[in-house]
């Protein structure tokens, strides 16, 4: 059956000549994958140059449930960027962020907050006009909670260790290589506490920016299981030194 779809780009892949594969998460049915037809003219109900990583689209497709892929027949933006195209650090920030999305989020069925909530940050990130380098940092972080995988900082004090395995703080050393000394720690901690509305406090150098970006890759590798090394991460730290 023809149905009515709300969706945040995350990847592309060529599947023909005439068609490609576009991962999707959807408002409805979370993540999905749809046949889309490759065409740039502009009188196409379908045109391919939309599906941009992170674009915001409104489509149809004929979805069946059980059915690997569906045909998109018909789309157009709901949210159009101003600037994410066309700034070269905003453009590779993208890049990052849906790959990193495509990897995390891997299960269809809908979840109208976390929707919302990449919905929020994209809409607000494209308005950003200055202070967007840690962007990626406090999306990473905020994105945690969605996936619930936050780490519990609760009983945290400057003693602590964070404990990257068990995903909290912890007063005595680790047995083990994935956590952060307590020197380390605290202003880690202060990134975890970190949301959009403060993240131009956190003046990150490109060595602490790196840093917190290593740290959050790992987290997630430790967190989600068959998460790999993305590849786009080299593209920030080259961009950013």
């Amino acid at each position: 059956m023809v149905e009515k779809f709300e969706g945040i780009v995350l990847r592309t892949l060529k599947y023909s000549d005439s068609l490609m594969i576009a991962d999707i998460y959807t408002r409805s049915r979370g993540r999905l994958s749809f046949l889309v037809p490759v065409s740039h003219s502009r009188r196409s109900r379908v045109r391919s140059v939309l599906f941009q990583p992170l674009s915001m689209l409104s489509f149809t497709a004929s979805y069946k449930c059980g059915k690997s892929l569906s045909r998109i027949s018909e789309v157009q933006p709901y949210q159009m960027y101003s600037s994410i195209g066309c700034d070269v650090v905003k453009s590779s920030i993208a890049l990052y962020l849906s790959e990193l999305l495509t990897y995390s989020l891997r299960e269809e069925g809908g979840d109208e907050s976390l929707f919302n909530f990449l919905d929020r940050s994209f809409t607000l990130f494209d308005n950003l006009e200055n202070g967007f380098a840690d962007f990626h940092l406090v999306f990473m972080v905020q994105l945690l909670r969605y996936l619930g995988i936050y780490p519990n900082i609760e009983d945290y004090n400057q003693r602590c260790y964070i404990d990257l395995r068990q995903g909290c703080a912890v007063n005595e050393h680790p047995l083990h290589g994935d956590f952060l000394m307590p020197q380390d720690a605290a202003p880690f901690v202060e990134l975890l506490r970190t949301g959009y509305d403060t993240m131009h406090r956190l003046s990150l150098n490109r060595g602490l920016r790196g840093m917190y970006l290593a740290i959050l890759s790992d987290y997630y590798r430790l967190h989600i299981p068959d998460f790999p090394q993305l590849r786009s991460a080299e593209v920030l730290r080259e961009l950013f030194d």
